[in-house]
């Protein structure tokens, strides 16, 4: 569960370096990803998924991922 928890939160600082934002639960949400997940492919789907849900909102500055967002994508890995 710990490399999932690290992967998560390594992939989450790629997305926050890609766009310049600062995501304000990332480690909370890594964490939340660690817990929900099996396998290191999950990790990169969800926060592929996450990446694109920057990407298509065209965030800037500070940004907290939505519970309700995330659980979403966990429900459906």
């Amino acid at each position: 569960m710990r490399d999932q928890e690290e992967r998560a939160r390594s992939q989450l600082m790629a997305i926050e370096q890609a766009y310049g934002i600062k995501i304000k639960n990332r480690e909370e949400v890594a964490r939340i990803i660690a817990d929900k997940v099996d396998d290191q492919r999950q990790v990169l789907s969800i926060c592929t998924s996450l990446n694109s849900w920057v990407a298509v909102n065209g965030y800037q500055g500070e940004v907290a991922i939505p519970s309700k967002l995330l659980n979403s994508l966990l429900d459906g890995a």
